[in-house]
C-alpha cells in the first residue's frame, strides 16, 4: 500500500474529533485498521490531539533520512556484524555465514547495506568495503615483455586444474608497494581459495623464487601440482620451481589477467589491509601473516560459505 496521504491524514483527524473509533475510520478509509493505530500512535500529542499537518511534515523528514534497520537493534545481532565488518567481511559473507550456522541470528546482505549507507561517508567501517573493479584496458600496449624460457602455456595446462577439481593447482604474482620499495609475492590455491603471502625486497627473479620455495616450505608436495604465473620478467627463473617442487609450471596469455581470476581478486582483497602506496618497510612479518590468516578464515560463497582454511586443511 501506499503511505497515507494529508487528504486522509485529515480525514482521520476529523473522524476522531466526531468520536469515531479506529475500525471505522479503517473502514472509511479501505485501510487496514492497524494502519490507522500505527499512524496515530506515531503522531500522538499530549492530551489526545492528531494534528494532520504535523504528521504530514514528520513522515516527510523520515522519507529523507535513512530508515532504521530493525534487525540491527538485536545487541548480539549488531555485535556478530560489526565484529565481521571489522575484519573485511561483506555484508553477502556476513548473511551467508549467520544462515550456514543455522542458528536463531539470521539477517539479510541488504539489511547490512542499509546500515553501512547510513553512515557517515568518512566512517573507517564504510571506507574498508570492497573497492569498485577496475577498468580493463581497452587497446594492448605496444611491446610484449620478454618471455621466460620454457614457457608452457596455459592452454596445455590440465582440464583438472582448469577446472578447480583439485587442490594444489596455484595461481601467483607480485603486489607491488610505494615506490618498488619491496613486493608481496601471493600464491592462490584455485579450488579453496587458500593463499600463501610473502615478502620480497627486490624484484630480481632469483629472490622471487627463493621467496615462493620459502612459503611453500610447509605446503606437502602431494598438494603442490602446478603453478601459473603471469608474464613478468621475475618469474624468468621458474624453472628452479620445477627442480624444488617437481611441479608443472604454465603461464597465462599475455595482457589477460582475466585467465588468473583467482589470484587478481585475492590482490584486490589483500589491497584492504595493505593499500597502494604503503610503504614495504612498513610491512611486518607479522602484519603479512596476520592479512593471510584472515584472508583463509574468511567464508566464501562458492564453497557454501565454508572457509578456504577449513577446505585446504
Amino acid at each position: 500500500m501506499s503511505h497515507l496521504t494529508i487528504y486522509e491524514r485529515t480525514v482521520i483527524s476529523e473522524l476522531r474529533r466526531a468520536g469515531e473509533k479506529q475500525v471505522a475510520i479503517a473502514r472509511r478509509l479501505k485501510r487496514s485498521p492497524s494502519t490507522i493505530s500505527r499512524e496515530i500512535s506515531r503522531n500522538y500529542v499530549t492530551g489526545d490531539r492528531y494534528n494532520p499537518l504535523n504528521a504530514e511534515r514528520r513522515a516527510k523528514f523520515l522519507r529523507r533520512i535513512p530508515s532504521v534497520v530493525s534487525k540491527l537493534e538485536c545487541p548480539e545481532l549488531f555485535d556478530i556484524v560489526s565484529q565481521k565488518l571489522a575484519l573485511n567481511w561483506s555484508p553477502e559473507q556476513i548473511s551467508g555465514y549467520l544462515w550456514s550456522q543455522a542458528g536463531e541470528l539470521q539477517i539479510s546482505h541488504q539489511t547490512i547495506y542499509k546500515y553501512l549507507w547510513s553512515l557517515d561517508r568518512n566512517d573507517p567501517i564504510r571506507k574498508a568495503m570492497r573497492r569498485k573493479g577496475r577498468h580493463h584496458r581497452r587497446e594492448k600496449p605496444g611491446f610484449i615483455r620478454k618471455q621466460a624460457a620454457d614457457r608452457v602455456s596455459i592452454h596445455d595446462r590440465p582440464k583438472v586444474a582448469s577446472d578447480r577439481m583439485r587442490i594444489g593447482d596455484w595461481e601467483l604474482d607480485l603486489v607491488v608497494c610505494k615506490k618498488s620499495t619491496g613486493y608481496l609475492v601471493t600464491a592462490v590455491d584455485r579450488m579453496t581459495g587458500y593463499v600463501l603471502i610473502g615478502r620480497c625486497k627486490k624484484k630480481q627473479s632469483r629472490r622471487v623464487m627463493d621467496t615462493i620455495r620459502s612459503m611453500f616450505r610447509g605446503i606437502p608436495l602431494s598438494r603442490i601440482k602446478s603453478m601459473t604465473f603471469d608474464n613478468g620478467t621475475e618469474f624468468f627463473y621458474h624453472r628452479l620451481l620445477t627442480q624444488w617442487f617437481k611441479v608443472k609450471v604454465y603461464f597465462a596469455d599475455p595482457y589477460c589477467s582475466g585467465q588468473r581470476g583467482a589470484n587478481e581478486n585475492t590482490n584486490g582483497l589483500l589491497r584492504q589491509y595493505f593499500a597502494k602506496g604503503v610503504d614495504f618497510a612498513s610491512i611486518s612479518w607479522q602484519q603479512v601473516a596476520k592479512a593471510a590468516m584472515l584472508l583463509n578464515e574468511r567464508p566464501r560463497k562458492r564453497h557454501g560459505y565454508q572457509t578456504p582454511a577449513f577446505l585446504f586443511q
